[in-house]
């Protein structure tokens, strides 16, 4: 109606105009734009009033992860002046914790903030205190990290998503007894969390399932392919897989392989689990929204420039996201 008052039209063109129905005159379409602009929400009108940031992002992952992530990187944030982004990737198997903690403390000097993806390791535990002691806020995303000197974590609640992987396995096997494979990768926190939450409530609710581990696939499709074939081919029959690291595809590839109905749970929305889902090779999928993650992000890095003393650690867990075929 606000919209309609100000443009001097009716509600419906405006309808018609934001849902891009077509029959509107151009000058009416000009008129609704018009007003809208001006009757944005104060904190859009500030948002491009605000002083220019610049953001370190470096991230330890697999390659799904990391191609996701600097794709969005680039496609909310590459046109922003005020948000200037630099990026350094290292793949899980390819790790160097020096190398990774040198790289950050190189561009806490020149950025105003530095978010990390990156398992724990005392030469990042080092490389945040250092950092953070010289005033640059640290800010964790997707997986925490021990030291307390660091700003802020943003992400998932890992010990929920365990825990809705857990049900779902344990409700898909029924009555029946068996092995239940986990997928680990490097030392994240994330998939600590993660392990934790699944191992606590099938102790707990579904005793007749029990874990065998399958550990540091480097969140690599070929390495945990290879794992997985070989206890398959050792003959394990296991009810259920859940997978808290990458490498989706090498698991579904194995199951594809021996046949047989196994009910697999994996993490991140991606490409390559958008398409096994579609094609019924994975069963769920536990996600998150990194785009709101990485703004909250943001936000932390710009409070801490714009009011630098008195700003306490702040953590965000954002609840899981469930993905199946019928919902992506």
């Amino acid at each position: 109606m606000d919209i309609a008052n100000k443009a001097g039209v009716s509600t419906a063109t405006v309808d018609r105009v934001l849902n891009k129905r077509g029959g509107v005159s151009k000058r009416k379409v000009e008129l609704v734009h018009k007003a809208l602009n001006e009757l944005r929400a104060p904190e859009e009108v500030v948002s491009e009033t605000v002083s220019p940031i610049t953001v370190g992002l470096l991230v330890d992952s697999g390659t799904s992860f990391i191609e996701e992530l600097l794709e969005l990187v680039e496609r909310r944030y590459g046109d922003d002046p005020n948000v200037r982004f630099k990026c350094f990737t290292s793949h899980t198997k390819d790790f160097e914790p020096s190398v990774f903690s040198e790289q950050m403390i190189a561009w806490a000097r020149k950025y105003d903030g530095i978010i990390i993806a990156v398992r724990e390791h005392p030469a990042i535990t080092r490389a945040i205190e250092e950092i953070s002691e010289n005033g640059t806020p640290v800010i964790c995303l997707t997986t925490d990290q021990e030291s307390p000197k660091h700003l802020g974590y943003v992400g998932m609640d890992q010990i929920a998503a365990g825990l809705c992987a857990a049900q779902l396995l344990g409700k898909l096997s029924g009555d029946r007894s068996g092995e239940i494979f986990l997928a680990t990768s490097a030392h994240y926190r994330c998939q600590e969390g993660r392990e934790t939450g699944f191992r606590r409530l099938l102790r707990k609710e579904y005793p007749n399932l029990t874990i065998s581990e399958i550990i540091n696939s480097n969140d690599d499709a070929e390495t945990v392919y290879k794992l997985f074939k070989a206890r398959l081919n050792e003959g394990a029959k296991p009810l259920g897989v859940y997978n808290v690291a990458g490498g989706n595809t090498g698991i579904a590839k194995a199951i594809r392989e021996l046949g047989l109905p196994i009910a697999f749970i994996g993490h991140e929305l991606n490409e390559n689990s958008r398409r096994l889902l579609e094609n019924g090779q994975m069963d769920f999928v536990i996600t998150h929204d990194m785009e709101t993650e990485l703004k909250r992000c943001i936000k932390l890095i710009r409070r801490q420039k714009d009011f630098p003393d008195g700003n306490q650690p702040e953590y965000e867990l954002l609840p899981p996201v469930l993905k199946t075929r019928f919902n992506i």
